[in-house]
């Protein structure tokens, strides 16, 4: 199976002889599945992905690649052939809800990179914890599909490779409609919210160590964007994301501010004028302050609110000099000997759209079905 690293947000990668088996996390693991201890110390050398808080673990996912010889025997309507990827021991704790949605982030992107058809998981719908990933499930797009005729356990299955529900639609992240008719924005993002809100993003010159787990907009998919930006996207359009400059930073904005990835609209408040309709509508998918919020609000007479699913960061950022260069960010004249360029946040043509990616070295058809 192939893996893919997170560098931030305290998940990390563990094999299961590093991780105690005593710590009270495993407690209903053991409850549930008489066999547990003896199938976690066979699994010795294998992955499983891991948050901890201290030396305490508030969440494990463990996933296998199953091939198209796999006996499903066992279910009351089993699968037909195919190359599965298997959720194969998935936990969080009641502290570490949060996390959901995080975690189903890395379980999807596993399928893309394994270049899998389904995704499945068996699951006991008891305790509390339980009932909230089958939350997270519905929301993700799974379905329940049969039951393990040996356990009693809930199969639930995600296709991949599909577009399964109108978008926007969490059921098909990360997945993109190939349509002709959406539009496409940049937005501008100071950098010291950049890396909260989208910490996938991070660039090599962060620290990962600021960003954490506990920042719950950090872990959500869904992202809120408040500010007076003059945009007016609609749900299903696309939004490249661009840090700007960081205050302190001593290179040319050229080469200082970055395009760092893309998301996907899904809803769109305009003029927004209290505290309390703002915190209703974000709850705590913003990175601001509820200081930072009301001086918005006041400063700007009310604010816009811009939610959106994020769906992938470039491995090769394009800077500003290239958007320069090719003119999607043009001239505005010159002041004090140097050249302006339009502000950032801005519409921007299918064309110019395909060029970021093409700089980006993005191929559309990981993502756009």
């Amino acid at each position: 199976m192939k893996y893919k690293d997170y560098d931030i947000l305290s998940v990390r990668r563990y094999k299961f002889s590093d991780l105690n088996l005593n710590d009270s996390f495993f407690d209903t693991l053991k409850e549930d599945y008489p066999e547990f201890q003896n199938w976690f110390i066979k699994k010795g050398d294998k992955t499983a992905f891991v948050v901890k808080e201290k030396e305490n673990i508030q969440a494990f996912l463990y996933m296998k690649v199953e091939k198209e010889e796999e006996d499903y025997s066992h279910f009351i309507k089993p699968f037909s052939p195919g190359e599965r990827l298997k959720i194969g021991t998935f936990k969080i704790s009641k502290n570490g809800l949060y996390l959901g949605e995080r975690f189903f982030r890395i379980i999807l992107e596993h399928a893309i990179i394994n270049d899998v058809e389904e995704v499945y998981v068996t699951i006991f719908p008891k305790r509390p914890e339980q009932k909230k990933l089958i939350e997270f499930l519905d929301t993700f797009g799974f379905t329940l599909f049969t039951k393990n005729k040996i356990t009693n356990e809930l199969v639930y299955v995600r296709k991949m490779k599909c577009i399964q529900f109108s978008e926007p639609n969490l059921c098909n992240y990360p997945y993109i409609k190939n349509s002709q008719e959406r539009k496409f924005y940049m937005l501008a993002i100071d950098a010291d919210y950049h890396t909260k809100l989208i910490p996938d993003s991070i660039l090599r010159e962060e620290n990962p160590d600021e960003i954490t787990s506990k920042i719950s907009a950090s872990n959500a998919v869904q992202k809120t964007y408040i500010g007076n930006y003059r945009i007016n996207p609609k749900p299903g359009d696309i939004l490249i994301y661009y840090r700007n400059k960081p205050v302190g930073d001593n290179r040319p904005a050229k080469y200082a501010a970055t395009i760092t990835g893309f998301g996907l609209v899904s809803q769109h408040y305009r003029f927004i004028g209290t505290y309390e309709e703002v915190s209703s509508i974000v709850s705590k998918r913003t990175v601001l302050t509820e200081v930072e919020i009301k001086d918005k609000i006041r400063k700007y007479k009310g604010v816009n609110i811009l939610k959106f699913f994020d769906i992938y960061s470039f491995r090769k950022r394009p800077i500003r000099n290239f958007l320069i260069s090719q003119q999607i960010l043009k001239s505005i004249g010159f002041e004090n000997g140097y050249e302006r360029h339009e502000y950032p946040t801005k519409e921007i043509t299918r064309e110019q759209f395909e060029a970021i990616f093409q700089e980006a070295k993005f191929k559309k058809g990981i993502l756009f079905i």
